[in-house]
């Protein structure tokens, strides 16, 4: 009975994971809307998928203040309610800009409850157990990513507005959290054993990185992920060996490799430990090599599986490290994160022209090799770091 109503509990913290990443889903009613609504600019349309970006920027930094005054589980249920209710407002009204207030309210609640979602898992999960659950929770944010998307496609073929149904999914997932996910209180702990004396042993183990060097790594991987995702389409029409529906298929991969290292965090991070900071950024290095020298189909599948792999280690890996704190500052380093993530994907766009005008080679093939080489860059660094590191580590045995 105990281990049913771990996993109940497990499950329906895991399934709310799956609207992370749904803002963007919504992307191919584009048209269709630009259909039903003539008069409105094509800018204010198109940013019914991204507004919601700038609106979980903003609310992820103010989430946990929130939760404090309210309560943790009180503010994901929040959050989740107001996915529901602005998600699937747009298959109620018929006004634009009533749509498009609700695509605002839909990016706040996302907001509301992203960065709590780490404080719960921090406060119930704890070593290893919590390094598999961050992987975990990064893998159902890709899964949920790609099923909404595609349901969205399929509803669209009836009619755009029914399409929003598909954010009718947050209704079930509210009532599991309820049910089965116990409340952390407002200090984000649960019944923790750990004292005063062991929190002060576990940060003397082990220093820190500044928080700030974290958001900016971030902010430089993510703009990087990103460029695979706007380039890869053109990049092989420009080759003469793949079209746009490849280029679907290419993405779809991406987000593939995503989940695998998803699923596979919690192993390999107990593995390797530390040392998955520069393994991520040479495999990443290394798939954005072989994307740039690619001439087949075939290659470039494996290259961009690798990328989404390499990127979804990396990530979970700063969520771990910051939530493996319990020195009370997880909270805040985890929104701190998300606004990087968001920041980095909301100014992708800019960032990837900056690389392309700088590139010593030119086309889309030079902005892959030049991120490929910043990316070597950075893990000749961190691993040198670490060398440093150990080689102190051993002096001070010795």
């Amino acid at each position: 009975m105990v281990k049913e109503k771990n996993s109940l509990m497990k499950l329906s913290l895991l399934g709310v994971s799956l609207l992370v990443v749904s803002g963007g889903a919504i992307a191919g009613n584009i048209p269709a809307i630009k259909s039903a609504y003539p008069e409105i600019p094509l800018l204010f349309i198109e940013l019914l998928t991204t507004i919601p970006s700038l609106f979980i920027l903003a609310t992820v930094l103010v989430s946990p203040k929130i939760a404090e005054k309210i309560g943790y589980k009180w503010t994901v249920s929040l959050g989740l309610g107001t996915v529901f209710l602005s998600g699937v407002a747009p298959l109620l009204v018929d006004s634009f800009w009533l749509i498009f207030i609700s695509r605002i309210c839909f990016g706040i609640g996302i907001g509301l409850f992203n960065p709590l979602l780490f404080s719960f898992t921090a406060a119930l999960y704890q070593g290893s157990d919590l390094s598999t659950m961050i992987g975990l929770q990064s893998a159902f944010e890709g899964i949920g990513g790609m099923l909404i998307t595609f349901s969205v496609g399929r509803l669209l073929l009836i009619d755009w507005k029914l399409s929003f149904l598909v954010y009718s999914i947050a209704l079930p997932i509210l009532f599991l959290f309820q049910r089965f996910v116990p409340d952390i209180g407002t200090t984000g702990q649960v019944g923790s054993s750990v004292t005063a004396m062991e929190l002060a042993e576990q940060s003397a183990v082990k220093k820190k990185v500044p928080i700030l060097l974290y958001v900016f790594l971030l902010i430089i991987l993510v703009t990087i992920y990103m460029s695979i995702t706007v380039k890869i389409t053109g990049f092989i029409q420009e080759g003469g060996y793949g079209d746009a529906t490849a280029g679907s298929n290419l993405l779809a991969l991406v987000g593939l490799g995503a989940m695998l290292a998803g699923f596979l965090f919690g192993k390999i991070q107990r593995l390797v430990k530390e040392f998955i900071l520069p393994l991520s950024f040479f495999g990443f290095a290394c798939s954005l090599f072989l994307v740039s020298f690619s001439s087949t189909l075939l290659v470039t599948s494996v290259a961009v599986t690798m990328s989404g792999f390499s990127f979804r280690l990396f990530v979970p890996y700063l969520f771990n490290e910051v939530n493996q704190d319990r020195t009370g500052k997880s909270g805040r380093n985890t929104s701190l994160l998300l606004a990087g993530f968001n920041l980095g994907a909301a100014f992708a766009p800019l960032g990837v022209s900056m690389i392309e005008k700088i590139s010593p080679l030119s086309g889309t093939a030079g902005i892959f090799f030049s991120e490929a080489t910043v990316l070597i860059i950075l893990a000749s660094i961190s691993l040198l770091i670490l060398w440093r590191s150990r080689n102190r580590e051993h002096s001070k045995r010795t």
